[in-house]
């Protein structure tokens, strides 16, 4: 027990660490200090920052929901023959999953739109071409107006996937 703690702090040192940098900060960070003197595309930078992200936050959605299951719960399963293995597959997680569940199809949602970003590191996007077509246009409203109505409905459309997915589980 004592020599796995050091893994737990880390974890959480890095859910707050992450939770506490904004996420255009720590795409910027990535690509232009830690891989600045690699040749590595923008795109492959973004999906690493997303995912640094994006883990990090899921992460703890998932544990705050198996740390609210009562603990009265594991020791009945135990009291009943089961082994910890089960008690979790079989009983605390399906209910923590209830709880996370709807929260990690948020975060996906706002992961989805926080992609706006990442025009910062020079990565063609729809924000990135919509600010293209506005300085050769001069003409602010058409371009951003379109990008916020395809980002609406594709939002809209994973939302209703996502929902679609978390049906099937329950």
């Amino acid at each position: 027990s004592c020599g796995i703690r050091w893994v737990g702090k880390l974890v959480d040192g890095y859910q707050a660490l992450i939770g506490g940098v904004p996420l255009v900060v720590i795409l910027m960070v990535l690509y232009y200090v830690v891989f600045g003197a690699f040749n590595i595309s923008g795109t492959i930078v973004s999906i690493m920052a997303f995912t640094l992200a994006f883990g990090a936050t899921s992460g703890s959605t998932m544990w705050t929901a198996v740390d609210s299951v009562d603990v009265i719960q594991e020791e009945t399963g135990l009291a009943l023959g089961y082994t910890r293995e089960e008690v979790f597959k079989k009983i605390i997680f399906p209910q923590a999953r209830q709880q996370f569940t709807p929260q990690l199809m948020g975060q996906f949602v706002s992961l989805v739109k926080d992609t706006a970003i990442v025009g910062y590191i020079s990565v063609q996007d729809l924000t990135r071409a919509t600010d293209l077509i506005r300085s050769r246009t001069m003409d602010a409203f058409f371009p951003l107006i379109s990008t916020a109505i395809i980002y609406f409905l594709f939002c809209r459309v994973l939302t209703w996937v996502l929902g679609k997915i978390a049906a099937r589980f329950d």
